[in-house]
């Protein structure tokens, strides 16, 4: 049943046992509250009356003050029609922040069987509230919370219409207090036959009871509430006060997800999806505005050309696309010139730095105001989003679930680290849910309301006009911008899902990043894999290398005995390599006297430069382990050495005038390996690797390609004159 149906002028004509039972509540806006609410009672049968929707609403911001003597005054009014009405029960509810997880029949059950000696029945809570000095005149309570909560109460209609006309109330009065004073009138309290759910065997208010309340689930897998202190599982949760993310990560289960059968919505989308596509009907993809933030990450050209293979008409998208830093300007600047013509429209802020990143968010929520897109995705440029299906899923998912904001789950690989919160300190900072682990490890799949998401955020139209006017960004400035965003989404009421339903991608690693820059080196990716190992591998590693590895032996091409030639490294590599190399700029002269070695001395000079000598060192050991030995092994059958050890790493410029060639020699290592970095005929003229024994010469130009051959006794070799230009190779003695 959709929003539209629920939401009716039709009281609740439902018969319980012999009582009618009118459902009622007050909202002035369809908030994700408020269908969230309409939809835990439908899941249930109950069909709920909802009073003073599209009102401007006059009770104040009830989150940091008093107020809501509004809903006293709607309520007097819609309910006169019930005063006489002796056997008909009013079960009123916030619209909010509330939860069904049972039936009426449930309700009615408890309300005639534990507080039959009642007319009028409230919620109780821990807090005297909104005044403490109140509460030393407050009956005292055999067992359970003492104090009354306004937001849940139930009795019979004439009782109830009463008790909402004692006194005259201002909309800005407070609600709560108003039902307080009469609770506390001892006359009063007994004239209405008044009391207090004191145990939660019907209604639960969370806040100060956290700690008490859980989700349990059954043997069918069922969730429900549980009160571990009263041992009473309540029908109605109302995340009161500070316990509303509570109350959403209790939603997140309630109805929603099973312990058995898993994520319940999730497998009605599939079920409503085949049928559409077995039907053969399409729905048309609503205009959106890609909003991109590009920070000090990492691979950010990777990041941005998967955005341009996502599924998605370029002719549905609006761009805009922010950066403020000098390293990616380049990048960023050749990226969104590229798409100039696909787009529906462009707005490209590079490297001004008069607009700071704030600004720059709150402009881009404009212009998609302006330009009347109907869904927003803001992402940020540590976001790998590799799904090419990502973008047109998301949307479809919004619609269906109903969310005004969600995202994919995103984690590093292999990592905790998400770009989602389960839950919040009290600082409110990162706190680890009870459901964190097994959600981001996929161990519990679902759509999840959490309190805090970092990026990437879908956003639907309708909600982009409130937060422009809103600017969410520069609600607190001494939050940074995405926290600036969640905590606004939540003093709002503006819910923040997100799904790991498809795994969509993953956030690329930039602690050290800076660093790298800081150093001044100029490619710094160069340094990644550890950080960011699967984006490495696509720039840097060669594209055939996989499946060079995974053939045949017979297939792995030998141009001479016992030297094997095959790719292993991106041409992107290898230049990115030489111009880190003529950057540092320290080649040694070539000499037998060689300060950076043990010595002092080497016997066959090259003019080089060592991977130590630019800090590769140790990225270098790793790459030679990770991908030289597994070649090696396949190879060499029978040698095997874990951790590889290389003593000697470095990068050999030969050219005319200065080192053209080197003498036969062997190498001072068990096999070595020689990798071509640049181009014959291109960048070069001449080279090439003989082997001795056999008079057998290699061109070894092939850009990436490595020989891998052994070191001593049987390979001695030397490198041809290079005649014309400059030629790089890259050489490693593995294992000495």
């Amino acid at each position: 049943m959709r929003l539209s149906s629920l939401l009716v002028g039709t009281a609740l004509l439902s018969l319980v046992h012999a009582n009618e039972v009118v459902v009622v509540t007050v909202a002035t806006e369809r908030t994700e509250g408020l269908r969230r609410f309409l939809r835990s009672a439908e899941r249930h049968g109950i069909d709920v009356k909802v009073f003073g929707l599209d009102d401007e609403w006059k009770g104040g911001d009830t989150r940091i003050e008093q107020g809501g003597g509004q809903k006293i005054r709607i309520l007097r009014k819609e309910l006169e029609k019930y005063k006489d009405k002796k056997d008909t029960i009013i079960l009123f509810t916030d619209a909010y922040d509330v939860i069904w997880t049972e039936g009426l029949d449930v309700v009615v059950d408890r309300f005639t069987d534990h507080f039959s000696h009642l007319r009028v029945l409230f919620g109780a809570e821990p807090f005297c509230w909104p005044k403490k000095e109140l509460a030393i005149e407050y009956p005292i309570v055999e067992f359970g919370n003492r104090y009354l909560n306004s937001g849940l109460f139930m009795g019979y209609a004439p009782e109830v219409y009463r008790m909402l006309s004692l006194k005259e109330v201002e909309d800005k009065d407070d609600d709560q207090l108003y039902f307080t004073m009469i609770y506390l009138d001892e006359q009063l309290r007994k004239e209405l036959k008044m009391g207090l759910d004191s145990i939660s065997r019907i209604f639960q208010n969370l806040n100060g009871v956290q700690d008490d309340v859980s989700i349990e689930f059954d043997t069918e897998g069922k969730a429900s509430v549980f009160n571990s202190v009263y041992n009473t599982h309540p029908v109605l949760i109302h995340g009161n006060g500070d316990s509303k993310l509570y109350l959403n990560y209790l939603g997140n289960y309630v109805g929603e997800w099973n312990a058995v059968t898993g994520c319940e919505r999730c497998e009605q989308r599939r079920k409503m999806e085949e049928e559409d596509e077995k039907a053969g009907e399409s729905h048309e993809l609503p205009t959106i505005s890609l909003a991109v933030f590009v920070s000090t990450t990492p691979f950010v050209e990777e990041v941005l050309d998967a955005l341009t293979a996502q599924d998605y008409p370029k002719s549905k998208i609006h761009l805009f696309i922010y950066n403020n830093q000098r390293f990616h300007l380049d990048t960023v600047s050749k990226w969104a010139e590229s798409g100039k013509g696909e787009f529906i429209s462009r707005t490209v802020i590079n490297g001004d730095s008069e607009t700071g990143e704030r600004e720059a968010r709150q402009m881009a929520l404009e212009s998609a105001v302006t330009r009347g897109s109907e869904f927003l995705f803001f992402l940020n440029g540590d976001v790998f989003v590799s799904r090419e299906g990502a973008l047109r899923d998301l949307v479809k998912k919004s619609l269906f679930y109903d969310t005004d904001i969600i995202s994919p789950i995103l984690n590093q690989p292999g990592k905790l680290f998400a770009n989602f919160w389960g839950a919040l300190a009290n600082n409110g900072f990162y706190a680890r849910s009870e459901d964190y682990i097994d959600i981001v490890n996929g161990a519990r799949v679902g759509v999840w309301n959490v309190p805090f998401v970092y990026s990437p955020l879908l956003i639907k139209g309708d909600l982009v006009k409130r937060l422009a006017e809103g600017r969410p960004f520069h609600y607190s400035n001494q939050l940074d911008p995405d926290m600036s965003f969640a905590l606004y989404a939540r003093h709002k009421g503006h819910f923040l899902h997100v799904t790991n339903e498809d795994n969509d991608g993953f956030l690329v690693v930039s602690e050290e990043f800076v660093e790298d820059i800081q150093k001044g080196r100029l490619h710094p990716e160069m340094w990644q894999i550890f950080a960011n190992r699967w984006l490495w591998e696509q720039r840097y590693l060669a594209a055939e290398y996989a499946s060079i590895l995974n053939g045949p032996v017979e297939e792995v091409p030998q141009p001479c005995p016992d030297v094997y030639d095959y790719p292993l490294l991106s041409p992107r590599f290898c230049s990115d390599l030489i111009e880190e190399m003529e950057h540092n700029g320290e080649w040694s002269d070539g000499s037998n006297n060689d300060k950076r070695l043990a010595g002092g001395y080497e016997n066959v000079p090259t003019r080089d430069i060592h991977m130590n000598q630019v800090g590769f060192e140790r990225e270098w050991l790793f790459f030679i382990d990770e991908y030289v030995r597994p070649m090696q092994e396949k190879i060499f059958i029978g040698y095997f050495k874990k951790p590889i050890e290389s003593h000697m790493m470095f990068v050999v410029r030969y050219k005319p005038d200065e080192q053209a060639s080197l003498r036969p020699h062997h190498d001072a290592s068990t096999f070595s390996i020689d990798i071509a970095l640049n181009k014959r005929g291109v960048d070069f003229e001449g080279g090439g690797v003989r082997y001795v024994r056999y008079n057998c010469t290699v061109p070894a130009d092939e850009v990436g390609h490595t020989m891998m051959f052994p070191g001593r006794l049987t390979h001695l070799h030397e490198g041809l004159p290079t005649t014309k230009g400059t030629r790089y190779i890259l050489v490693s003695f593995i294992n000495p």
